[in-house]
């Protein structure tokens, strides 16, 4: 073929013999020998991971040494060869044999008792030995990722692996070693120490990253929200002991990231939960450096959205046991300035002198103790945290006053007054007196800001010139609005005013307004439940204790003097003292007996009849008996199986039905009340409660 002759001698290629070609082709056969066994003389991937040592020296020469491969190699090896094999097992279309129910459940317990077994055997092994143990914890910490384990099996996998934790978790901070403290040369048994801390620390916070993605609802998300609301609740919980627990160990201002938003949560168990776990950690936390941190978060919570924070989150604050705050801010001219030597030595004798100059000394060289040191630390950190407090409280008081947090606000200021700097206490009072004044807020409410002015009144704001005559006939109007259908809230507020406007401040009462209190106060007991009821009796026992005077409230035969007026809201204008206490011979037929009692023992002058009773302050008394009746609640209710609120006591059904007969059939605008007072009928009208005398006798 002369044309693919000439062509190929064109490009420069020579043709080729057909002896040559083979000689070429035995030669490549040989060459692909020599290359297969070059490829079986090289070292594999395992071999590589091979750490090279110091030579051997030998007679026979030099021998190179290789350290045994890593964990983490053998895993990384092992992860790809399963990954391999599941990739080969699943390119492999296999058919799927039909399977019963039966055989389902009977598979799913055979996995989940094999999961018990093996999370059983690692707990153990790391509890027993921890420091030896690392690779079962970094095991037992891969099966709470792993997305082979139901979600039943999560749940024992994270519960236990919390347990785990909470028993290896020391009681310091572990610091992270620098650069030049790893290359020192320690003690073997410090080195395994810090191993040990460093693997402990490395888990931990893995463990925390996969307990914040259940919170997140990254995991089974194919499975529906209850399956990952139940594993969104038990990570909150495992979340919460572990900051209470250990909230002075390190990733505690990680745990508190994630907490503070939970207590917003829609899910009411999540909400609580969270709650519930910054209530303990602010009455455990002493020092208050994690206090600070979730109390800025808290803050920030709440200027980010006012409206959508639950008020059961800004009543956490209520839990803090501030007791220093502005020690640490105090100026150095409020102290006691120091002596100049011509002071001392027209004042002081030689003996006196020399003592101080040696008391002096002393106090400077205990000015560096570790003690002085805590303690100023402890009081710089709960000023910044009383900050924190007051500006979110004045921040809603300012911008939102009507937002459902308002109360919550109002119970702060009322506990922490004490710590609000003078100068902000007169307009703070103008600004409670006007939130009162405007008639836009709810009786608790009310009395919330009445319980924060007489707070402020009775701290540092007791050399204010205010005049009380407002905050008498404001409480003076809220008592008949409080009902048998009202909270404990209610009651416990109202009780709480009395104690510090007439109990407190016993010197500054008039006897005209405490009279026309007292009579409201006996009044109102006829309408509320046994425990507000015993414990409005017992303050009213104690005010007619500190005051003799008002004695005269049990003589019903005066002829002289004017009526009382009950409809009147000012204390000083209903003239009280035309008034007699009626009521209590209608409480001594209540249908309680402890109410029959305690209306027999207001009238009485032995004290060993009256027992715990006069010892016991009103508001904490109605605690205590409201928890009883509650817990009587609960167990009525868990007879007949219906659920009872707590806090609220509703009408029986038959008590309801006569109040509406009565209300349909009284046309309450034509009744004439001022006929039942009239001076000609006032004799018969009270025949009926001159046996009070007889109880005061």
């Amino acid at each position: 073929m002369p044309w693919s002759t000439t062509s190929e001698s064109s490009f420069g290629f020579v043709p080729m013999s057909e002896s040559s070609s083979r000689k070429k082709r035995a030669r490549a056969h040989d060459e692909g020998d020599g290359v297969e066994d070059t490829y079986k003389k090289r070292p594999r991937a395992q071999e590589k991971a091979q750490r090279p040592l110091l030579p051997l020296k030998t007679e026979e020469g030099f021998v190179q040494r290789f350290a045994p491969p890593d964990e983490s190699d053998q895993e990384s090896d092992a992860d790809t060869e399963s990954s391999q094999v599941v990739a080969e097992t699943t390119s492999e279309p296999t058919e799927v044999a039909p399977v019963s129910v039966v055989e389902l459940m009977a598979e799913r317990r055979r996995i989940l008792r094999s999961l018990k077994e093996r999370v059983a055997t690692l707990s153990l092994a790391v509890s027993s030995d921890p420091e030896g143990s690392t690779s079962q914890l970094r095991e037992l910490r891969h099966l709470s990722l792993s997305r082979e384990v139901p979600p039943s099996g999560a749940k024992i996998v994270i519960l236990s692996l919390k347990e785990v934790f909470l028993d290896l978790i020391p009681g310091y901070r572990v610091r992270e070693l620098t650069e030049e403290e790893k290359k020192q040369r320690v003690k073997k048994e410090l080195r395994s120490r810090r191993d040990f801390e460093e693997t402990l620390l490395k888990q931990y916070r893995l463990f925390l990253q996969a307990l914040e993605a259940h919170v997140r609802g990254k995991f089974y998300s194919s499975l529906g929200e209850p399956v990952r609301s139940e594993l969104r609740l038990l990570a909150t919980k495992c979340l919460s002991e572990l900051i209470v627990r250990h909230h002075e160990f390190n990733y505690s201002s990680n745990i508190l990231s994630v907490l503070v938003p939970l207590m917003k949560e829609k899910d009411e168990r999540v909400s609580e939960t969270a709650c519930a776990a910054m209530q303990e950690l602010f009455s455990k936390d002493r020092l208050g450096e994690v206090s600070l941190e979730a109390v800025r978060l808290i803050s920030r919570m709440v200027k980010a959205d006012v409206w959508k924070t639950k008020r059961r989150a800004l009543d956490t604050l209520l839990w803090l046991h501030i007791e220093e705050a502005n020690s640490a801010d105090k100026r150095e001219d409020d102290k006691d300035r120091p002596l100049t030597y011509k002071e001392k030595k027209a004042t002081l004798s030689k003996r006196q002198r020399k003592m101080q100059k040696e008391k002096e000394q002393l106090e400077q060289d205990m000015a560096g103790s570790e003690l002085q040191n805590r303690q100023a630390e402890r009081a710089r950190l709960h000023t910044r945290i009383m900050d924190a407090i007051f500006w979110t409280y004045f921040r809603i008081l300012k911008r939102t006053p009507t937002s459902p947090l308002l109360a919550s606000v109002l119970e702060g200021l009322a506990q922490f007054a004490h710590f609000i700097n003078v100068d902000f206490l007169d307009d703070l009072i103008d600004v409670l007196e006007s939130l009162v004044e405007s008639q836009t807020l709810s009786v608790v409410d009310q009395l919330h800001c009445l319980l924060a002015v007489l707070g402020i009144l009775s701290g540092p704001g007791s050399a204010l010139t205010i005049d009380p005559q407002r905050l008498y006939r404001r409480l003076y109007a809220l008592l008949p609005r409080v009902s048998v259908t009202c909270s404990d809230s209610e009651v416990r507020l109202v009780l709480q005013c009395v104690d510090s406007l007439l109990i407190q401040r016993k010197k500054k009462v008039s006897v005209g307004p405490l009279l026309a209190f007292i009579k409201r106060l006996a009044t109102s007991c006829l309408q509320q439940s046994s425990p507000g009821a015993i414990a409005t009796l017992l303050a009213i026992r104690m005010l007619l204790t500190l005051h003799p005077q008002t004695e005269l409230l049990f003589d019903c035969d005066r002829e002289e003097g004017s009526l009382y007026n009950a409809e009147l809201p000012d204390p000083d204008h209903c003239s009280a003292s035309g008034a007699c206490l009626w009521e209590l011979p209608l409480l001594r037929k209540h249908f309680d007996p402890q109410v029959r009692n305690a209306a027999k023992l207001v009238t009485s002058s032995n004290i060993t009849a009256i027992g715990e009773l006069a010892t016991k302050h009103p508001a904490y008394l109605f605690d205590e008996l409201s928890a009883v009746e509650h817990t009587a609640q609960l167990k009525a209710a868990a007879r007949s199986g219906k659920k009872v609120a707590k806090g609220h006591r509703p009408l029986s059904e038959q008590f309801q039905k006569l109040c509406h007969r009565v209300e349909g059939q009284c046309n309450t605008d034509a009744v004439d009340f001022s006929a039942l007072f009239r001076p000609h009928g006032r004799t018969q009208q009270l025949a009926s409660t001159r046996d009070l005398r007889r109880l005061s006798q």
